[in-house]
């Protein structure tokens, strides 16, 4: 049953045709996932929680930049320049808005190792992500569990969203087979805040009709062009031998993760991943730190260091990134001697 108090924050909502009462009480009751906080995921989380969707998890292990800020929602500049994540900042942002919404926040990678743990218990997982990998992962513990989500991406002025029924309707694989741009993560896509917050709205409104209850169109990709102010509708068939909806060979969730130090491509930075995740807190051994480095930045979720010109981004797990540095034995040497200090 909804409470009075819910009942009058969502009265214009539930007057909507194909809402409703019932329709609202499933929205309230329903849990989701959002892979992905930035420009997509914080937009489709701030619609979401302000549709009144109970329970939302957020993942996540970015944190907020500088750059991020024109089309982020629920980020300000004092977030960018402390370096949160951005799970949190839109953790922060939805309980600022509805303090009854359960979030729960995932500071991690997405991956093979985890992902099906992340999104077993979920009604509808929502795409916020910005590579073709991380979709074929969610696409794969779509089909495999039986659980629905949204595909949606934004390149310039242009953007794609689909509603996956899996083991209904086809996949994300039945509309692109393969990653053919093993590079793709390495392009910066040009964006703007108006083309993400219409996918988002999109993608949202989808979600919205699906979690009240509503039959919604699927295997359908909309496409939206943001210069022309047009949308079209693709029918996409459902191919029988598609490997993941077809064969059930779920490649993705398959894959063995690397760990280590990797370049950023595109950028003059280094990403560090561990071989476990850790548990730091920072405050605890800062003296430490700052006889060898200078601290910019501090809070519970990370720590953004310096010495010379290059800066270390770590956050409280031990994900980090090297900025400024090519070399990656230089890098690693450069994080083992702060986890060192840390330790």
């Amino acid at each position: 049953m909804i409470d009075k108090n819910i009942l009058s924050r969502f009265s214009r909502q539930i007057l909507m045709q194909d809402i409703g009462y019932e329709g609202m009480e499933k929205i309230r009751n329903s849990k989701i996932a959002i892979v992905g906080c930035g420009a997509l995921g914080s937009t489709q989380g701030e619609i979401l929680a302000r549709a009144g969707v109970g329970k939302i998890k957020l993942i996540d292990r970015d944190y907020i930049d500088l750059s991020n800020l024109h089309r982020t929602h629920m980020a300000k500049e004092e977030d960018a320049l402390n370096s949160l994540p951005k799970a949190i900042v839109c953790e922060k942002g939805i309980k600022e808005i509805d303090n009854d919404i359960e979030v729960e926040t995932l500071i991690d990678d997405f991956d093979s190792t985890n992902a099906e743990e992340f999104l077993k218990d979920v009604d509808l997982i929502i795409d916020g992500t910005d590579n073709l990998d991380a979709r074929f992962l969610i696409n794969d513990v779509s089909v495999k569990n039986n659980i629905p989500w949204i595909y949606a991406g934004v390149n310039s002025w242009y953007g794609n969203v689909m509603f996956i029924k899996p083991n209904v309707g086809p996949c994300l694989r039945c509309l692109i087979p393969e990653n053919n741009n093993e590079n793709q993560s390495c392009d910066i896509i040009p964006s703007i805040g108006t083309m993400t917050s219409l996918v988002s709205s999109f993608s949202s409104n989808l979600a919205i009709r699906y979690l009240a209850g509503n039959e919604v169109p699927y295997g359908v990709l909309f496409v939206i062009d943001g210069r022309d102010f047009s949308i079209e509708k693709i029918k996409i068939e459902k191919n029988d031998k598609c490997p993941t909806c077809g064969f059930h060979y779920y490649e993705f969730l398959n894959k063995k993760e690397k760990r280590g130090a990797e370049r950023i491509c595109g950028t003059h930075a280094i990403e560090i991943r561990p071989e476990r995740f850790l548990s730091i807190d920072f405050y605890k051994n800062v003296e430490k730190i700052k006889r060898k480095y200078d601290v910019i930045t501090i809070n519970k979720y990370s720590i953004r260091i310096q010495r010379n010109a290059i800066q270390i981004i770590l956050m409280n797990n031990g994900l980090a990134i090297v900025e400024n540095e090519d070399d990656l034995k230089k890098a690693k040497e450069l994080y083992d001697d702060v986890i060192k200090l840390l330790a």
